[in-house]
């Protein structure tokens, strides 16, 4: 299937002073998809969504609203997005990195859609898969197949359990905890996320 391609409906000039007058960092980050993909159509969409933290569904819903309801449909027009709190404080995202050092309650492996249950417990606030992930890669993890998140399983596994097994969240070993950030679903820095791709594309 053909990737999707941003329709001509602005220039690139003003698809570049929209993104800089949006109102919230979503709508910022749509702009920024859209004005990346219009200079270069041939951008690697899974590059260009882990920059921004985001999922494919994300970006082809972006560009599709785009092509067809027009520049209009991408502006942001929830209030209160900006300043809102993030999900997790400091105290529970690090409790989160240590929670996930072991396997989940069902004995299996670490699903986006668990990790946003086990965010829904100790905050109370209803949490969706994507933002479950947002929060991962903040972490530090990404999927990688054959290697579990928490280091017990793999000593109990063994290299031929870990081959059979694949889509875990792996953290690097290099990464680091930003305790300082703002909520994922409101707020992406893609200068810090244009590095970790940059070391991984390397």
């Amino acid at each position: 299937m053909k990737a999707l391609i941003p329709l001509d409906h602005l220039s690139e000039d003003e698809l570049l002073r929209r993104q800089r007058g949006a109102r919230t960092a979503d709508e910022r980050d749509r702009w920024f998809a859209i004005r990346t993909l219009t200079q270069q159509p041939h951008t690697s969409r899974i590059l260009l969504t882990q920059q921004l933290g985001r999922a494919r569904s994300w970006l082809t819903r972006v560009i599709k609203l785009y092509n067809e309801q027009g520049p209009e449909a991408i502006e942001d027009r929830r209030k209160g997005r900006a300043g809102q709190p993030p999900i997790l404080n400091a105290a529970q995202r690090a409790a989160l990195d240590e929670r996930l050092q072991s396997p989940p309650e069902d004995g299996g492996e670490w699903t986006a859609r668990k990790v946003a249950a086990w965010m829904e417990g100790q905050t109370g606030r209803r949490v969706d898969p994507t933002t479950a992930r947002l929060y991962l890669h903040r972490l530090g993890y990404s999927r990688q197949k054959g290697q579990p998140v928490y280091p017990q399983a793999a000593s109990r596994e063994g290299p031929q359990g870990q081959q059979k097994k694949s889509g875990r969240w792996v953290k690097s070993s290099h990464s680091r905890t930003r305790t300082n950030e703002s909520d994922p679903g409101a707020r992406t820095k893609r200068g810090a996320a244009r590095k970790t791709s940059s070391a991984k594309a390397g």
